[in-house]
């Protein structure tokens, strides 16, 4: 069993028992206030630090990542053009779960890609970091926006960020998820 498994695990008993105490005096109070988020030690430290360098740290990483997307684009065409191949239809690219690049649509431009890739597997490492940077990237803004909503939860009640929470109800098994 992982972390995450354990976490969800923990999760869930704590839906099922009623768990804490700080959990039964908001039940009680009903006043609808939200307790400030408070951390300990190194946790504050690093959301404080987070929310003073966040910005900077996400623009770094965007100006960084469009640089490597450039030379991957570069790459890719050098490649293409090599083969003297030509695509007709526009392509989709991701990443399986598994960590595989794969192409997606017409099935004679995909194909041309996928053997282009078998014998370039700089591509499919290359297309593996953009992936990690771009992630690594969002993260970060995702932290820093919603480090703002929780320092001023008014201004930032309609950011469409929290649409992606959610909460699923049904008795024993109620538990709640981001998407």
């Amino acid at each position: 069993m992982n972390t995450d498994s354990q976490n969800h695990l923990t999760s869930m008993v704590h839906m099922q028992s009623g768990v804490s105490a700080s959990v039964a005096a908001a039940v009680e109070s009903d006043s609808g206030d939200v307790a400030p988020l408070s951390l300990g030690g190194r946790a504050s430290h690093a959301l404080q630090s987070l929310s003073r360098d966040g910005r900077e740290l996400s623009q770094a990483l965007e100006a960084h990542l469009d640089s490597l997307q450039e030379s991957f684009m570069a790459l890719l065409h050098g490649q293409l053009d090599a083969g003297k191949l030509e695509l007709e239809e526009r392509l989709h690219l991701y990443l399986s779960p598994e960590g595989r690049l794969v192409v997606e649509g017409s099935d004679n431009d995909a194909e041309k890609v996928c053997e282009l890739i078998s014998r370039k597997p700089a591509l499919q490492r290359r297309f593996q970091e953009l992936a990690r940077l771009a992630l690594l990237s969002h993260g970060v803004e995702v932290a820093c926006q919603a480090h703002t909503a929780l320092r001023e939860p008014e201004q930032e009640a309609d950011n469409p960020l929290f649409s992606r929470y959610h909460m699923c109800l049904k008795g024993p098994l109620s538990h709640f998820y981001v998407r």
